[in-house]
């Protein structure tokens, strides 16, 4: 973590074979821009590739832009 600027959430154990999703945080004319980027390894070869490829890769998707829609609208009305 770096103050203000910079945090990791890295999964060590469980699903996935690994998972890291980093928060960048950067100001810009007064707005703070939030910038989010999700790496992971599914287990299970190509069965997890697959699955990956089918369903996975989107939900993570809109769980990222769900919540960050939920987060601007609470950050911004505070």
């Amino acid at each position: 973590m770096e103050l203000y600027s910079y945090f990791v959430d890295e999964k060590l154990k469980g699903h996935f074979k690994t998972f890291k999703h980093q928060h960048f945080f950067e100001e810009i004319n007064g707005q703070t821009i939030m910038k989010d980027v999700m790496e992971y390894e599914t287990p299970y070869g190509i069965f997890g590739q697959i699955f990956d490829s089918i369903a996975l890769k989107k939900h993570l998707t809109n769980f990222l832009l769900q919540r960050n829609s939920y987060l601007k609208v609470v950050s911004e009305n505070q």
